[in-house]
């Protein structure tokens, strides 16, 4: 058994063939390269435009909870006025006597234990004079 390989005449190398393709290939890869480039050059403009959109969300975030913030606040404060309120509509007149009494009550006390406050020059403390060195 004899293989024998023959090879079509149109399949020879041809080295004029390959000196016309080669520039067209660089080309096409130069172009390719340079369309690349745009690409990677855009998404930077993309991401860039993303990270300031993301910044203003976390502001206008800031600003929306110091708002609700600000809000829960008046609310709890008008609610203890109407509460105060009411407690002032229903017994004006029970309080007026308490806080009488309890201002009375704190005058006495204070009177009975007034006493001279210590300086703190007049403490000594044993712990700062070391009895041996």
């Amino acid at each position: 058994m004899h293989v024998e390989l023959v090879v079509p005449p149109t399949t020879k190398p041809n080295s004029k063939a390959n000196s016309k393709t080669f520039p067209v290939l660089v080309f096409l890869l130069m172009a390719c390269y340079g369309i690349m480039a745009l690409v990677v050059v855009e998404q930077g403009h993309v991401l860039q435009s993303q990270r300031n959109l993301i910044q203003q969300l976390v502001q206008d975030s800031h600003q929306l909870t110091a708002f609700k913030i600000q809000a829960a606040a008046q609310q709890a404060i008008e609610k203890k006025q109407a509460n105060a309120n009411a407690k002032d509509k229903i017994g004006v007149s029970r309080m007026a006597s308490m806080q009488k009494e309890q201002g009375q009550k704190l005058l006495s006390r204070k009177s009975r234990m007034e006493k001279q406050p210590l300086q703190a020059d007049d403490k000594i403390d044993r712990r700062r004079y070391p009895a041996q060195i």
